[in-house]
């Protein structure tokens, strides 16, 4: 659009985050609608480039600066020092390089208040003031019209960074959509609470996610994360975002949680670079309306689960596993810790109640399944409710959440649904009660054997209004096996993150404080080195020392650290040298607890003071965090769980 053919570009938009939403949602669209190409930072600053570097460069390609002004733009010294880069190479301004948008009163800096303006501060006006700043940048207002009127969607790219051939196809798809479409792809945004908020608020307005699913990204945590977001987001607004999967030379089936999210949508499925023509077809006919469809059968032969991505064929003699996810019962990378017997021993016994407690990724649903496989072994049937997996509607309706929750177990025990009937029954009942009566007058006696009812994640309840109502039914089950035969029959198995008084403060209503309480610990420098000889030593004495000060015994950090040095994908030495950047070996983690911390800025202060202070005001927040497994505490002092973590978010996080 500019008159001078050197530029790459014909607007770079200098703002401040402030003003992100309106400049994301308005500005930036009306530019693009234009058919101008424009630099903005979220989207067009390369990583691991210094900011001042970015800002250069960006004045140096767009034709055109366009400075929104707002008080927080005139108090920030980044915008300023874009403001004089672009005013030393037009200090007259006879070329324009610099035009003013004024989004909010405020008095901008002598340099640019001599400048005309263009005046956004009254929203009732602001249509009128599109064409002027159009026509300032060189576009023929009265042609774009016909731009504006093209249907253009907003999509949302998942995938995983730094990892080929997924970021590959990923930008030849953001490449070919970008054109006709706004397309955000997170390949050049600062890390750190404001990115967070930045991902979730462009999956909140995206009207599709593509989502890239290879033998890598199906283990991250940050694809995994924006997955989970869109389901949740699709049932709070009306079924957008739209996902659409693109497998990526990936054949197998998906696996929990995944499965839950996408195992009831078509994929678009790309093998080579000769399919990306055939994905972008196809990606484009979806966004049309189109419904995506998968590749013909003989294309896709499903097998058993694969354990990729595998090490290279000279890197170990051993088979590795992935270390993200529940283990297998059966794995030979399980280090059995003292928690283990006593959980075995509980379930041995006819009518317990356990509880496993522990923070994040300690293990607690692989040592629940090894738990619930020998009750199998011994003769009992078992029923296994993954509260995660309750749907928000029923997180904030008791009575939609109790008949759920039967009519779940229900299905679970291969029964005939006789909910209804009982609900009925009981109407005057409340909840806990109708649900004990379905319990006891039909499961029990229809099973007439034990049956182990395992929940896990129930830390899922921690916001609900009627925890109490639920967590106390289930101590009056295991109150009842006193005095009433049939509820021996039951065993309850309790999975939480959460320490059990935040879910229910009556000791006596608690279904935590009986039976056996296990709490995971990490694992010991022992078992570091156990674990470092099942995958074929590749740590040195030494470097397992280093670990355990880095890590702290974390067992999935710890796996993970092992995988990848005894996988031959870097060595100790570059493990422990980019351990807490963006990009390192546990970037993908780390980045997944700050998207998570995104709206909670009582977290984010919470976690700040306890590396600063090792303490924690808030004794709710502490055990939040404590939950998340960010922190824990060492006699009466709060510390982050490791040093890794002390480190990254010293860095990332501002309070």
């Amino acid at each position: 659009m500019g008159e001078h053919t050197s530029y790459t570009h014909d607007v770079f938009i200098s703002y401040s985050h402030i003003d992100y939403e309106w400049v994301h949602t308005a500005l930036l669209p009306a530019l693009e609608s234009a058919g101008l190409k424009v630099i903005i930072d979220t989207r067009d600053f390369e990583i691991g480039v210094p900011s001042v570097v970015n800002m250069e460069r960006a004045v140096d390609a767009a034709c055109h600066t366009l400075i929104v002004l707002t008080p927080a733009w005139v108090n920030s010294q980044w915008t300023e020092f874009e403001s004089l880069l672009t005013s030393s190479v037009d200090p007259a301004g006879r070329k324009r390089k610099l035009i003013p948008l004024m989004l909010t009163h405020c008095e901008p800096p002598a340099r640019i208040g001599m400048l005309t303006y263009a005046d956004f501060t009254n929203p009732e006006t602001r249509a009128t003031q599109v064409p002027r700043l159009l026509r300032a940048v060189g576009v023929d207002a009265t042609a774009t019209n016909a731009v504006n009127t093209s249907p253009r969607k907003r999509i949302f790219i998942s995938y995983k960074r730094d990892s080929d051939p997924d970021e590959t196809v990923a930008r030849q798809v953001f490449e070919a959509l970008q054109a006709r479409h706004y397309v955000f792809i997170d390949r050049a945004m600062r890390v750190g609470a404001r990115w967070g908020d930045m991902i979730e608020a462009e999956l909140r307005r995206a009207d599709y996610l593509i989502v890239f699913l290879s033998e890598h990204s199906i283990h991250s945590e940050m694809v995994k994360g924006e997955i989970e977001t869109a389901h949740q987001l699709a049932r709070e607004q009306g079924g957008h975002p739209i996902i659409l999967p693109v497998r990526v030379a990936y054949r197998e089936p998906f696996k929990y949680p995944l499965s839950t999210y996408l195992d009831h949508i078509n994929w678009a499925f790309w093998s080579g670079p000769a399919d990306t023509p055939h994905v972008i077809a196809q990606l484009e006919d979806a966004i049309a309306g189109v419904e995506l469809r998968p590749a013909a059968p003989s294309a896709i032969q499903f097998g058993p689960p694969s354990r990729l991505p595998a090490p290279p064929p000279f890197a170990q003699p051993i088979q590795l596993e992935m270390p993200q996810g529940t283990m297998d019962a059966e794995s030979k990378f399980y280090i059995e810790r003292s928690s283990d017997l006593l959980a075995l021993s509980a379930i041995e016994k006819q009518g317990g109640t356990l509880t496993i407690k522990g923070p994040r990724q300690m293990g607690k649903s692989s040592l629940l399944i090894r738990t619930i496989n020998h009750a199998r072994s011994l003769g009992k049937q078992v029923a296994l409710l993954d509260f995660q997996l309750f749907d928000k509607a029923a997180l904030t309706d008791a009575d939609r959440f109790f008949h759920q929750f039967c009519t779940w177990l229900t299905d679970e025990l291969d029964l005939d649904d006789r909910v209804a009937e009982h609900w009925g029954a009981g109407k005057d009942l409340s909840n806990p009660q109708r649900c004990t009566r379905y319990m006891s007058r039909y499961l029990l006696r229809a099973l007439s054997g034990p049956l182990v009812l395992a929940m896990d994640e129930v830390e899922t309840m921690f916001d609900t209004d009627f925890r109490s109502d639920f967590f106390g039914m289930l101590r009056g089950w295991h109150n009842k096996r006193a005095t009433q035969l049939i509820w021996k029959q039951l065993d309850l198995a309790l999975v939480t993150s959460t320490e059990p008084y935040q879910l229910i403060d009556n000791l006596n209503q608690s279904p935590f404080n009986v039976g056996e309480v296990i709490d995971l610990k990490d694992f010991t420098a022992e078992q570091v080195a156990q674990l470092n000889r099942r995958h074929g030593s590749p740590l040195r004495p030494q470097h397992e020392q280093q670990l355990m000060l880095l890590l702290s015994g974390h067992p999935y950090l710890v796996r993970r650290a092992l995988y990848l040095i005894a996988g031959q994908y870097l060595s100790a030495t570059e493990l422990f040298a980019g351990a807490a950047d963006d990009r390192g070996p546990f970037g993908d983690h780390l980045r997944y607890h700050l998207f998570r911390m995104r709206d909670k800025p009582e977290l984010v202060r919470g976690l700040l003071q306890i590396i600063h202070q090792h303490r924690c005001q808030d004794e709710s927040v502490f055990f939040r965090l404590h939950g998340a497994g960010l922190v824990h505490r060492v006699g009466k002092i709060a510390m982050p769980r490791c040093q890794l973590y002390a480190t990254y978010f010293q860095e990332h996080l501002h309070g």
